[in-house]
């Protein structure tokens, strides 16, 4: 050993995740000098009731702030959690079986980052630490869904009840409190929730050690390796400390809680369950055999098994995944001819997505994530499965569509050009409800993209299918025209399955087609960056029996 670093990346073998000198010694290097892929890829743990009440599991999770260490040559960072784990445990439950959750706000008084109190739910007198979970993707009754208005601060509790009534899914849970969304997920209030079902265990997909979760953000540090939390406008100019902007993207790559981490894999096939866990920030991934970002990359293909609302209709062949903030995927990688080859996990998607041009600095570029090395020996044959698509999957037609409703997205600007907001409809959160809709019935729900950003939309409740995306004339619809342009453009063939989260780009429609089953009740849809959510691109709506 030559040198300290050498020193540190010895005992981030020998201990991981561990500092030899404690916080003192991993100060001394800033989050930008960094060793990459020294640390091993954690995998969350799987979360366990702690009783079992007519006949339905329960459990307890409770939000607390801890420390928790990105990567082994900083220090340990102050994050907020779930059972004090960054990401939180992960749910693993049965389809028809319906389980209860008592969550619990831990949390101290103050909050880790400045709140903007000049924006909805965020004004006085509403308290600094507020929370409310939100399982996303779920079909959950109402007072279990985690409206963001229905928060509760520090010593209070909330219980939830998931009927688990849907299909195999990956789904997630993330805090939806009015106005500080962004700051508190950024924070660390997130995990996943894996619905299973027979069908999805008769397939014979790797499982165990060779499914993998994969939850990707990105965050920025400052100099002693804290959470630092700036937003910026279009410009790339920052507000005054505790405002808001509408765009986060952070410099350096989180996968699962963890700063450049790699994982050591056997040469046979693995399953990924990939999150974009970002604020606002696109990924469009691929696997590259190259050793440097500026090589021609050398792909190795994936095959798309499913997406937000459970299983595809039919495999998609990729060789990149683009995902927008919340979308998921369900992705098979076949390492089996890759024997002592290191692949990068890498990103090509601009920031903001889908990108332009300004005379200043743009955002930093997330080039790379994480390594596998396909270096462990294979310990077993992997079981032989084989699936072409699902045969759960029913596709909705126009035609059964008993109304199609418009949703025009629009961002206010300053004398500046910074944003002073977005909006649908020009309406906020806090406006009536204007879309009522029939249990059971299924809607066309048309978003019309005037901003020049691409919006990934979320309903809650429900499961949606895409019907096509369609330019348009943006000048002669200021003028009140809707004049179309080109041709309908159907979904890609990873996107045909049920969503819960999908794309709109600048200048273009997006349709699709909501069938408004599980309950009646109050639910909300928006935009999932999560800086737009907060301010105010977030309406709510009602399902009436």
């Amino acid at each position: 050993m030559t040198s300290r670093r050498e020193f540190l990346k010895w005992c981030a073998a020998a201990i991981p995740g561990a500092a030899c000198f404690g916080t003192q010694a991993a100060e001394q290097i800033a989050p930008a000098r960094i060793d990459r892929y020294i640390d091993p890829l954690p995998i969350p743990r799987k979360h366990k009731p702690v009783e079992r009440h007519n006949n339905q599991d329960v459990y307890r999770v409770g939000m607390i702030e801890t420390l928790h260490r990105f990567h082994s040559q900083l220090a340990p960072a102050r994050v907020w959690t779930y059972e004090g784990q960054y990401p939180g445990p992960t749910f693993e439950v049965l389809r028809g079986s319906p389980i209860v959750v008592h969550w619990e706000n831990r949390l101290p008084e103050r909050h880790l980052f400045g709140i903007d109190t000049t924006i909805h739910g965020a004004m006085p007198p509403a308290p600094e630490v507020r929370t409310v979970p939100h399982l996303h993707g779920a079909q959950t009754r109402s007072e279990s869904d985690g409206l963001p208005e229905k928060w509760f601060t520090p010593g209070g509790t909330a219980e939830y009840h998931y009927p688990n009534q849907q299909q195999a899914a990956m789904l997630w849970y993330h805090d939806h409190a009015l106005g500080i969304t962004r700051l508190n997920v950024y924070a660390g209030l997130s995990g996943l929730y894996l619905l299973r079902d027979e069908t999805e265990r008769n397939l014979q997909l790797p499982a165990g050690d060779y499914e993998i979760p994969l939850l990707i953000q990105d965050r920025s540090f400052d100099a002693h390796g804290q959470l630092a939390y700036v937003p910026t406008f279009d410009d790339r100019s920052s507000p005054p400390p505790g405002h808001w902007a509408p765009e986060f993207f952070g410099d350096q790559p989180v996968v699962n809680g963890a700063l450049y981490p790699y994982l050591e894999v056997e040469p046979r096939p693995y399953r990924l369950r990939i999150l974009n866990h970002a604020n606002s920030r696109f990924f469009n991934l691929y696997l590259n055999l190259s050793p440097r970002p500026t090589d021609i990359p050398q792909l190795v293909p994936l095959e798309q098994i499913g997406t937000d609302g459970g299983f595809l209709p039919k495999t998609s062949a990729l060789n990149k995944l683009l995902l927008g903030p919340a979308e998921r995927a369900d992705v098979l990688v076949d390492f089996s001819n890759l024997i002592g080859k290191t692949i990068t996990l890498s990103n090509d998607a601009p920031a903001p997505y889908p990108g332009w041009e300004f005379a200043v600095a743009e955002p930093p570029r997330l080039y790379e994530l994480m390594q596998f090395r396909v270096t462990r020996p294979l310990t077993a044959p992997a079981p032989v499965f084989s699936f072409s698509g699902s045969s759960e999957f029913r596709k909705l037609t126009p035609d059964s569509s008993t109304i199609t409703r418009d949703f025009v997205l629009t961002e206010r600007m300053d004398a500046k050009g910074h944003s002073l907001g977005v909006r649908i409809n020009s309406k906020g959160y806090d406006d009536p409800v204007t879309e009522k809709v029939k249990l059971g019935s299924v809607e066309c729900w048309r978003f019309i993209n005037m901003t020049m950003d691409a919006h990934p939309m979320h309903l809650h409740l429900v499961q949606f299918q895409i019907l096509h995306r369609q330019g348009f004339d943006t000048g002669a619809f200021t003028l009140g025209r809707l004049q179309l342009a080109g041709n309908p453009r159907p979904p890609a063939p990873n996107e045909t399955g049920w969503k819960d989260t999908a794309v709109v780009k600048p200048g273009e429609i997006l349709s699709i087609l909501v069938r408004f089953d599980g309950f009646a009740g109050r639910y909300v849809y928006h935009c999932h960056m999560l800086e737009h959510e907060d301010n105010d691109m977030m309406r709510p709506y009602e399902v009436i029996a």
